[in-house]
């Protein structure tokens, strides 16, 4: 007979990882995540320039910190190892590693909910389940560098039929600890070098922390995680052609088809200019102009 926890443990820190060219994003899905995931902290990381904008454009819930803490300790030599065609991908390798270095920052039994920026919760979400399981959504990535770079750094091998690339990860400390043990264990280097040391730079995007740590977790702690079929859905441009449109309302009708919603940047609607531009000047920087004004004569 299985033994349920008195108390289900506790989301201890939501993380997320964003800059200024995706803070229209942000401004709306910061709202519902606050409002539809449960955590005792929330935490933006962003560049240490961006600081005041985040503050400004933040729920007041999020705590802002500057990525240099983090960045300081590898950029370079990541810099340095990107070749010439492929240090367009500097960034995107750049936030992975905050989130881990970030996950690193608690004790190692919390619970850290790693949240992509670009992301909307639609309605509420729960991450542990009764019996104290973590919850992992899926999706259908299958990208062969991720595993290639996690079998040199492992040994082990893909083991579930689905990507732990999905938004979202939650994670114990004490997990993401016993990895970084056992990679600075087998190749003598501090984590990050180690993992800077297996990544195939010439091939693009040949890392990942979603599935890095999903496979490592599904090997090591298989009984301590369950897995949800609940949809979410990837596309939010092409859904509604721009994250400015997910009004509450919106996204109370969107909640009965999805549990959150992306809207990634590389995805925009075409025609831009006529499904998105126009309407979102007259809905938005319109409404912002009126509202501004009315205030000035009250």
């Amino acid at each position: 007979m299985q033994i349920m926890p008195d108390k289900p443990p506790k989301i201890s820190e939501l993380v997320s990882v964003c800059c200024l060219k995706d803070i229209e994003a942000w401004e709306v899905t910061s709202g519902f995540i606050v409002q539809n995931i449960a955590s005792r902290r929330y935490r933006v990381i962003v560049p240490d320039q961006e600081i005041p904008d985040f503050i400004k454009r933040s729920p007041s819930q999020f705590q802002v910190d500057g990525e240099s803490k983090y960045t300081k300790l590898f950029s370079q030599q990541l810099r340095n190892l990107l070749p010439e065609d492929k240090k367009s991908q500097f960034g995107w390798y750049l936030q992975q590693f905050i989130k881990l270095l970030a996950v690193q920052d608690n004790a190692p039994e919390d619970i850290v909910l790693i949240w992509d920026a670009d992301t909307a919760p639609i309605h509420t979400l729960n991450f542990i389940d009764p019996n104290g399981k973590l919850m992992y959504y899926k999706s259908a990535e299958n990208h062969l560098p991720y595993f290639e770079t996690i079998q040199k750094l492992t040994g082990l091998n893909k083991k579930v039929a689905f990507s732990f690339i999905a938004q979202c990860f939650p994670v114990k400390v004490a997990w993401l600890n016993d990895l970084c043990a056992s990679l600075e264990e087998k190749f003598h280097l501090p984590w990050v070098e180690a993992v800077l040391s297996q990544i195939d730079f010439e091939k693009p995007n040949s890392f990942s922390e979603y599935e890095t740590l999903g496979t490592y977790i599904s090997h090591r702690y298989a009984d301590q995680v369950t897995y949800s079929d609940r949809p979410w859905w990837r596309f939010g441009n092409t859904l509604l052609n721009h994250v400015a449109f997910l009004s509450p309302k919106k996204a109370q009708e969107l909640s009965s088809q999805y549990d959150f919603i992306s809207f990634e940047k590389w995805e925009r609607p075409k025609p831009y200019f006529t499904k998105v531009t126009i309407p979102y000047f007259f809905k938005i920087t319109l409404a912002s102009l009126f509202n501004k004004n009315l205030n000035r004569h009250v």
